[in-house]
């Protein structure tokens, strides 16, 4: 069975945590809608979003009429709550709206991923098994339909016909319960598809002022050590060099090409 990549829908006031979030999510293969209020929120959300990811307090939300409402019109769907405000009713509340997760601002990525990651295994299930309940009675269906064809005078002068049919009929649904149920099986057993040990690098992506300021200062320790290799002749200076150089290539900052010298020369 096909399955395309875990929506979800952020709702959060916040610019810098909504779009940094977002961007961290879609690298991770899931698909990122979002929202700046409630209100917004409320008219984006659909029943194609697996998870909804919504912080408490902002506009809207103020007295938790937002998540109410969404529970109210989407009564399982799997929703992770994060705040900068924590407080004994607002815990209260996610408790017995059967929220999936309450986390604490500045959230850790890890901690974030692996709740989305749960979510989203949460909402496959649910769905799968909404799949297979109605294929269930959908055959339910057709045995009633069936028995109530049999149960008409004269019905078994195509006796031969008749039993070929419900046969091929109970073969193929027979069939897809069991691609069903192993399915459902496999999903309950994994419900994590995505890798949460991998560690992000939330500067690269925010290309955040601290990695500026650590690119321009290893890009001044080289201009030093360059202006310097004649008064320090030391192999050690020359291999700090090179491994400063080759740490700005491989996180791509840039910097100066390296250029072959001779061994002892410091810089």
């Amino acid at each position: 069975m096909k399955h395309e990549s875990p929506r979800i829908l952020l709702a959060d006031d916040e610019d810098t945590f909504r779009l940094s979030t977002a961007k961290l999510l879609e690298q991770e293969g899931y698909q990122c809608d979002c929202a700046q209020d409630s209100e917004e929120a409320s008219r984006l959300l659909t029943n194609q979003h697996d998870v909804l990811l919504s912080d408490i307090r902002m506009p809207g939300n103020m007295q938790f009429e937002f998540l109410h409402d969404i529970r109210m019109r989407f009564p399982s769907l799997p929703i992770v709550l994060v705040t900068g405000y924590p407080s004994v009713q607002t815990a209260v509340e996610a408790l017995r709206l059967s929220f999936t997760d309450y986390l604490l601002k500045p959230v850790d990525w890890g901690e974030l991923l692996r709740a989305v990651n749960q979510a989203a295994g949460k909402s496959r299930i649910l769905r799968m098994t909404d799949v297979a309940r109605d294929e269930a009675d959908r055959v339910g269906t057709a045995l009633d339909h069936v028995r109530e064809i049999l149960s008409r005078p004269g019905t078994m002068a195509n006796e031969r016909d008749l039993a070929w049919s419900i046969e091929a009929f109970l073969s193929q649904s027979v069939g897809q319960m069991a691609t069903l149920a192993t399915g459902l099986r496999t999903v309950i057993a994994n419900p994590l598809t995505r890798q949460t040990d991998v560690a992000a690098d939330v500067c690269r992506v925010l290309d955040c002022p601290r990695r500026v300021a650590y690119r321009e200062a290893l890009e001044g320790t080289i201009e030093v050590l360059e202006k310097t290799k004649f008064a320090f002749r030391s192999k050690e200076l020359g291999f700090l060099r090179r491994k400063i150089e080759d740490l700005l290539k491989t996180d791509g900052m840039g910097g100066a090409e390296s250029t072959p010298r001779e061994d002892g020369i410091g810089g």
